[in-house]
């Protein structure tokens, strides 16, 4: 068929040029091309890879050196002489894709492992797009081995103020300092015999030692009034 303007380009393909030497008589300068007998159209001069008596030629688009083309011809710089032999390859044209329209590029034509950190944008990753095993949530965290577990954290402190924090080895649990020692299992409370901070009975409180008792050089027991100190 028919085009206006230039035919569609030959896009990669490589033809074989139509023998032009039966028309070199030493004067013409201006050939036509044809490939198969179809008029081809370069878009370029380069597109032609032309060869005379063996030696190639020399594509320039201004036609001072070798040879330029123009339209469908092939103008040699110099005219060719009778008997001179003539090939000729005409290379395609290759593809300008242009910018790909919106949501056309899918997985199968982005090459593996192209989309390197640099081309990720800040925050782009959200935890739908870990591959992590367990289930995300506030009280959880990441492990090493890529699966989220719960944060062995603290027992509640609701109503456990006085209590130190203790552990079976398996479970934390919160537990009453024991400091009662006049138990029906323990027949004995001890007591250093050398006071060597100050100390201050509370109000209205009495306490008791067994004596002797030193009390070190700068060191002093405050009794307030009302409470009572009996070294037994």
């Amino acid at each position: 068929m028919a085009y206006i303007g230039n035919s569609p380009a030959n896009t990669g393909n490589y033809q074989l040029v139509d023998d032009i030497s039966s028309s070199f008589n030493g004067s013409l300068v201006s050939f036509a091309l044809a490939s198969g007998g179809i008029a081809i159209t370069p878009a370029k001069s380069g597109q032609i890879l032309a060869n005379i008596n063996g030696v190639m030629q020399e594509p320039d688009d201004t036609g001072t050196n070798g040879f330029k083309v123009t339209g469908s011809n092939i103008v040699f710089s110099s005219a060719p002489a009778n008997g001179d032999t003539f090939w000729a390859v005409y290379q395609g044209q290759n593809v300008d894709i242009g910018t790909p329209s919106d949501d056309v590029v899918d997985t199968a034509h982005i090459k593996n492992n192209a989309v390197t950190n640099v081309k990720m944008a800040d925050d782009a990753i959200g935890l739908d797009e870990l591959s992590a095993t367990g289930t995300p949530g506030s009280g959880n965290f990441l492990r090493g081995d890529n699966a989220w577990a719960a944060v062995d954290g603290l027992p509640s402190q609701s109503g456990n103020s006085g209590k130190f924090l203790t552990t079976d080895a398996t479970n934390a649990s919160w537990a009453v300092l024991d400091t009662d020692a006049n138990s029906t299992t323990k027949g004995l409370y001890e007591m250093a015999n050398v006071i060597s901070a100050n100390y201050v009975i509370g109000n209205n409180n009495n306490a008791i030692s067994a004596g002797p008792i030193t009390i070190n050089s700068s060191i002093s027991v405050t009794i307030p009034s009302g409470s009572t100190w009996v070294i037994a």
